[in-house]
């Protein structure tokens, strides 16, 4: 065994581990569990196994996932009943003994956490991509990739309450409004990603323009050797980084690989055959001359203006845009849009506030109960040579599982029109 075998063993104090929620994180913490060799038991929600005051009395150790906050009641109970609670993350760091290097940021987190760890790979370092890119470091761990360099993808869910994730490297992609229906306000949010920093090994630090705003509104300081990038500019890079938005993605991971010590040469080999993330600001499919983008990643409003800006502001542009509330203003997407678009088709939560502040603006709106009608609407109201870009803005529960499942069915809403002509397709 281990040392962090030996050191979650002892946590566990020879009892059962609790393990709060049943997703693919709880899942993977009770595979790590096995093969230490404890047991875990899982309580959640929608199974009927709940914890209570005698419950917490049979364990010594509790591992949450990440839709669980700090102060939920059962973490609460939890402490109360003497339990050492840890995030998933956190408790999965004490298994690996491999470099730990850190992506986190409002928007960018995912694209950078694959390239970097396909780039590492090619210049022949061992690493794993983990966390929210899918693949808990629980999961990697008790696979036997403990000793690989783990770039980690993590959320402010996940970095509220570190206790032992330390990184030896950093990258802070960007701030911005975002999960406002979670956290208390932006304060909270970003003390979260702050933890990082404050937990980072090294000075292998490399962080947006907007990182550093917001840390001089907050008065919190960042660390002297902290590398910024200026997030309004565009910079040179390869194939497929070549767009505004990508093209910082790249420049942020060429700061961080050149402060880790590596050669230049290897990361632009690198992007020569790197994929962008599926329902990335993809590339067009085209109806009947109308364009159509699929940006279904697009979870908040700072992701969607990028991907609004990358459009001229000629009127051109039909948005679909929309989902659930998250309680993050909508003013300056809504600025936004009025600069690039003549139409905007809405959907889910927010529909109904986005179509009067759009109109207000003199934009005109339309609301749609779900994708495929969404989709024909935003052709009807396209003319030839003009681009609907999908950029939700807003994370799709209630209507899709989530933006993979939104970003499908946008595909094949497209694909339904391709394959009807025009006159069809208004008919249907």
């Amino acid at each position: 065994m281990n040392a962090g075998f030996d050191r979650i063993a002892s946590l566990a104090d020879g009892k059962p581990v609790a393990i709060f929620g049943a997703g693919i994180s709880g899942k993977s913490v009770e595979k790590l569990l096995e093969k230490i060799g404890l047991k875990g038991e899982i309580y959640a929600q929608d199974s009927g196994n709940l914890f209570g005051e005698s419950a917490a009395k049979r364990h010594s150790l509790t591992v949450y996932s990440p839709a669980f906050r700090p102060d939920n009641p059962w973490l609460e109970t939890a402490r109360k009943g003497g339990c050492t609670c840890l995030c998933e993350p956190d408790f999965a760091c004490l298994a690996h003994s491999g470099k730990i290097i850190a992506i986190t940021g409002t928007n960018g987190k995912t694209t950078t956490t694959k390239f970097l760890t396909k780039a590492l790979n090619d210049a022949g370092i061992k690493a794993v991509a983990a966390g929210n890119v899918g693949t808990p470091l629980s999961q990697i761990c008790a696979e036997g990739g403990s000793s690989a360099t783990a770039v980690c993808e993590l959320s402010s869910f996940q970095t509220m309450s570190l206790e032992y994730l330390s990184p030896e490297a950093l990258l802070w992609t960007n701030f911005d409004a975002d999960h406002l229906d979670w956290h208390k306000d932006m304060r909270e949010y970003f003390c979260a990603k702050v933890n990082l920093v404050r937990r980072l090994k090294g000075e292998a630090f490399v962080a947006g323009s907007s990182v550093g705003w917001w840390a001089q509104k907050f008065s919190i300081p960042l660390p002297e050797f902290t590398v910024f990038f200026d997030e309004d500019k565009s910079y040179e890079a390869p194939e497929p980084f070549t767009s505004a938005m990508q093209s910082r993605n790249f420049h942020a991971v060429r700061l961080l690989w050149e402060k880790l010590g590596l050669d230049d040469r290897l990361l632009a080999k690198s992007a020569a055959d790197f994929r962008l993330p599926q329902f990335r600001f993809a590339c067009a499919q085209t109806v009947v001359g109308v364009n159509f983008y699929n940006d279904s990643k697009a979870t908040n409003a700072h992701a969607a203006i990028a991907a609004l800006r990358e459009f001229p502001a000629d009127k051109s542009l039909v948005w679909l845009g929309g989902g659930k509330d998250k309680h993050c203003g909508l003013e300056e997407l809504a600025c936004e849009v009025e600069k690039h678009c003549k139409n905007a088709v809405l959907i889910g939560q927010t529909a109904q506030e986005l179509q009067k502040m759009l109109r207000a603006k003199g934009v005109e709106c339309h609301i749609e109960p779900d994708m495929q009608k969404a989709v024909k609407k935003c052709f009807e109201v396209a003319k030839k040579g003009d681009s609907v870009l999908f950029s939700p803005g807003f994370s799709s529960f209630g209507m899709f599982s989530g933006y993979a499942e939104r970003g499908k069915s946008f595909d094949e809403a497209v694909l339904c029109l391709k394959n009807l002509k025009k006159d069809e397709i208004l008919k249907a």
